[in-house]
């Protein structure tokens, strides 16, 4: 079975007002990916395209990529040679990453609706039905973050991740307002974003350590594994990595430097799930834990994650999900419930879920 076409579609679906250390969103913005097969099944991606002043990646250079130098390339391919596809992608574009998460996605949900079977067991099948969630809650005043903090208690998720700044101090004072909103029944993470210093972090841990933290995100710059060893050494709790993950070789230098307790897998810095695969793998083997995280995936990309979740052997905390609490609006035909801080993962064909047209007519970028 072959590729006889591939679509870039983009679109923006709202969301909450949200912000994180490097910018602002009221969207969800990325580019949806359809690849036909000679069959006229049709895979569903997407490719992120929210954040570009993270990934440097948009609406246009994503659409445009997958237009004219990818479809090319790769229709004719058996649709099953996901490996070899995105091996032909890799020798003719560098970095793009989100661009290679659209493909990778749609192509784990072509095959798996093509041979009648869920994309987890694409992945190797099945470790659990459910995943707990986790959500984070965007830069604001204190006061507004604890307001944000219970809305999202409220939706039945056990786990918050507080977005970080550059005011160090003020984020001190963010982290303990939330608590005393939540209470402790509540786990409580932090993520600056890698706005920090490695001093400054050290020091806003120690004032901290009554609230109860359940990790700390990437608080340095992705390049500065050694000031990553020397935080995890001088504080009590666990240091996740995320911005100096994208490959399995990062996971390699984290572990040489012991940077890290943890590793943040998330698909758009992925290239998808292939790789995804690889980075949990090679995190297994040096004894890195890994979750999934979070880049407010508006539909097809948010239930790729629960189907990677699903299929880690060891997901010890929440992955991220932030888009639950989010998103106004749900273009896929499948409603997400949350119960008991945790989500059912879709068990049907490919991802398990269509593509709702009369919702996602009216998110279209004209």
């Amino acid at each position: 079975m072959r590729i006889r076409k591939v679509e870039a579609i983009p679109f923006a679906v709202p969301i909450r007002n949200f912000a994180d250390a490097y910018t602002g969103f009221t969207t969800s913005n990325a580019v949806l990916v359809k690849i036909h097969s000679e069959d006229n099944t049709i895979g569903y991606g997407e490719a992120c395209a929210w954040e570009r002043e993270f990934y440097g990646e948009t609406w246009e250079s994503v659409s445009s990529t997958i237009e004219k130098y990818i479809a090319p390339k790769i229709i004719g391919q058996n649709i099953f040679s996901v490996n070899r596809i995105m091996a032909i992608i890799d020798a003719n574009l560098a970095k793009v990453t989100c661009v290679k998460e659209g493909i990778d996605l749609a192509l784990h949900d072509l095959v798996g609706k093509t041979l009648n079977t869920p994309v987890y067991n694409l992945l190797g099948g099945c470790f659990r039905e459910e995943i707990a969630i986790a959500s984070e809650i965007g830069i604001d005043t204190p006061a507004a973050m604890a307001e944000q903090a219970l809305d999202v208690v409220q939706l039945g998720i056990k786990v918050i991740k507080i977005k970080g700044s550059n005011d160090v101090g003020l984020d001190i004072e963010r982290i303990k307002t939330v608590r005393e909103a939540v209470g402790d029944e509540i786990g409580l993470r932090l993520d600056p974003n890698a706005a920090w210093t490695t001093i400054g972090t050290i020091k806003a841990m120690r004032e901290v350590e009554g609230c109860n933290l359940q990790l700390l995100e990437q608080p340095i710059p992705s390049w500065d594994l050694k000031g990553m060893a020397h935080i995890r050494n001088s504080i009590g709790i666990p240091l996740m990595a995320d911005e100096s993950i994208w490959t399995p070789q990062d996971v390699i230098k984290i572990a040489e430097y012991g940077a890290a307790d943890i590793i943040n897998i998330k698909i758009a810095k992925s290239c998808g799930l292939a790789l995804a695969k690889k980075i949990e793998a090679v995190s297994e083997s040096v004894g890195l834990p890994c979750i999934v995280g979070t880049e407010i995936e508006p539909g097809f990309s948010l239930i790729a994650k629960l189907h990677l979740a699903s299929s880690m052997k060891i997901h010890p905390l929440a992955s991220e999900f932030t888009e639950l609490s989010l998103l106004k609006a749900n273009i896929l035909n499948h409603e997400i419930n949350i119960k008991d801080g945790c989500v059912k993962v879709p068990d049907g064909p490919g991802f398990g879920v269509e593509l709702d047209e009369s919702i996602f007519e009216s998110v279209i970028i004209k």
